[in-house]
């Protein structure tokens, strides 16, 4: 059933998505290309009369099928387990992932009820095995995916995981989670698909699942965010974003890239609030806010109060782009959270971390690991809130300073191009999927 694709020139060109797909997980960006006819995918069921889940008790262990120590050299196969694959940063995730898993070697599968980053993951070497109801309609595709002869499921994320584990105990193959983002502990406590071992991907994350209520005494296997460093990188043209918003050549930008919704669509706030004082003491500055989301009226509401007070046009909306990595390139500063932070940094630039868990502020080598340990102020419990004195102090002293601040963020840049790249997140993963097929955990314990 399995065919290598072919690997692309850069091992890792595949994880930054088509021409027009952006990897900026917290923006909303365009419906790429569709897939091309006769791309083949698994079956989709969904059909009238299509076979439901067989009622099990939510406390039945899976029967994890322990190998013997595996050769580190041999190809694994591994099925990825989500719900969607529409715009998000779990979505952009496995899409990189699988990519990733693909150039170093390994077979991907991807069960899903689809979205607009099919493509991207097909392309990056991933068979998508597509259902009408991930909750509903998995069992039609259990003899696809036995004749697969997949070694894993991995599931992402609470929803994906109530499948997972059930779809692994039908195949006999060992069952892992991952966890992406915090959940209530309420919800945790009626949750009872946890894997033998758990996979987070933040220290914030980590504390949020570690009681008797979550994850319990299960071993928790930490994971990282990896970048696209050959597409996030810096020095990228930025003359069209400014002839978009008819700026000179010589005009500063503090650059917001971020899914506008509930809490994050407050930073936007606060930073619209804190340009008019801004604006004062920096006549050449604006604000630019990329992304959408369903609190995308509410801010345009608010910028045009704010551009009315200032007597111009200082903020900008630019609503979802494809080219987010050049608009990074435009911020003089950037403010961004989650795997967004990460890219903005790599493309070099001075980023202050803010987010739906609060304000942690300038990231510097220095503070880069406690920044990531809150997923960038979006997992854990950040510093402070997000108010306009938190970016008046802040941005002001970055832009007071251009050419430190751009000496700093340089430093961060060379950090994540040597640990949070596409390559060290797929070897660590990697990592963690030959312990579970060995029966190990992180402790070294069958």
């Amino acid at each position: 059933m399995w065919s290598n694709p072919p690997a692309p020139a850069d091992a890792c060109s595949a994880a930054s998505g088509p021409p027009d797909e952006s990897a900026c997980v917290q923006g909303g960006h365009p419906r790429p290309p569709p897939v091309e006819p006769g791309r083949r995918f698994g079956l989709v069921a969904g059909a009238e009369g299509a076979p439901r889940a067989r009622p099990e008790r939510k406390d039945q262990d899976v029967p994890i099928a322990f190998g013997p120590r595996m050769n580190p050299a041999a190809p694994l196969r591994i099925l990825l387990v989500n719900r969607h694959l529409n715009i998000g940063g779990v979505e952009t995730y496995l899409c990189r992932l699988a990519a990733a898993l693909t150039a170093r070697g390994h077979r991907v599968g991807l069960l899903t009820e689809g979205g607009r980053y099919e493509d991207w993951a097909v392309r990056g070497g991933a068979v998508l095995h597509r259902v009408a109801s991930l909750r509903h309609h998995w069992p039609a595709l259990v003899p696809e995916l036995r004749a697969a002869g997949y070694q894993l499921v991995h599931a992402h994320n609470y929803n994906s995981a109530r499948t997972g584990r059930r779809l692994a105990a039908a195949l006999g193959l060992p069952y892992l989670m991952s966890v992406h983002g915090p959940r209530p502990r309420l919800k945790q406590l009626f949750f009872r698909d946890w894997s033998r071992e758990v996979v987070v991907m933040s220290e914030g994350d980590r504390e949020n699942i570690r009681w008797w209520g979550g994850a319990g005494a299960r071993p928790i296997a930490l994971g990282f965010y990896g970048i696209d460093t050959a597409r996030f990188r810096p020095g990228l043209d930025t003359s069209a974003q400014r002839a978009a918003l008819g700026l000179s050549a010589d005009a500063r930008c503090i650059v917001f890239v971020s899914r506008f919704s509930n809490r994050k669509a407050d930073v936007g706030h606060a930073l619209l609030d804190a340009l008019p004082e801004l604006g004062g003491r920096f006549p050449d500055l604006h604000l630019v806010l990329v992304g959408e989301g369903p609190e995308h009226r509410p801010l345009a509401e608010h910028a045009v109060r704010v551009n009315r007070r200032l007597g111009g046009e200082i903020a900008h909306l630019t609503g979802p782009r494809s080219d987010v990595e050049h608009w990074m390139n435009l911020g003089a500063v950037c403010v961004c959270t989650a795997n967004t932070a990460l890219e903005a940094m790599a493309c070099g630039r001075p980023t202050i971390a803010a987010g739906r868990t609060g304000y942690f502020g300038p990231v510097q080598p220095e503070n880069f690991e406690p920044a990531r340990a809150l997923c960038f102020a979006d997992h854990g419990t950040s510093p402070s809130a997000n108010t306009p004195a938190e970016f008046i102090r802040d941005l002001g002293a970055l832009l007071l300073e251009p050419a430190a601040a751009a000496r700093t963020a340089a430093g961060v840049t060379a950090l994540i191009e040597r640990k949070y790249s596409l390559g060290p997140m797929a070897a660590d993963m990697e990592a963690i999927y030959r312990r579970q097929l060995e029966g190990t955990t992180a402790g070294g314990h069958h």
